[in-house]
């Protein structure tokens, strides 16, 4: 299927990189712009489709969430909205861009 509409979702997200770094900001779109365009060429069922590109806007969304909260309340913060979201704390993650970087295989959990 064209990933043309669902690259234009992520595009349009703004809460992907409220917060973020360009350099972060961009790593996670390019990231999550790769998987939405996997899934789309690996299907012809739009809703399908849709449906996971949600999902993954939303994964993403909670890694950005956790890398701001490193920056803007500390590791214990940023502990706490990777919980809150799922997500398993990544080990050694000294800054924002550590947190988005070592969180991207989040992504890679997009349910069928």
């Amino acid at each position: 299927m064209d990933p043309a509409p669902l690259l234009d979702r992520v595009t349009d997200d703004e809460g992907l990189t409220a917060g973020l770094d360009e350099a972060e900001a961009t790593l996670l779109v390019a990231a999550l712009s790769s998987r939405v365009r996997a899934l789309a060429t690996g299907t012809t069922d739009a809703a399908r489709a849709r449906r996971q590109t949600e999902e993954l806007c939303r994964l993403a969304r909670q890694i950005a969430r956790a890398a701001v909260s490193l920056r803007d309340g500390g590791e214990p913060a940023a502990r706490a909205a990777a919980a809150q979201a799922g997500l398993r704390w990544p080990a050694g993650a000294k800054t924002a861009g550590d947190v988005v970087r070592r969180l991207l295989g989040a992504l890679d959990r997009t349910p069928a």
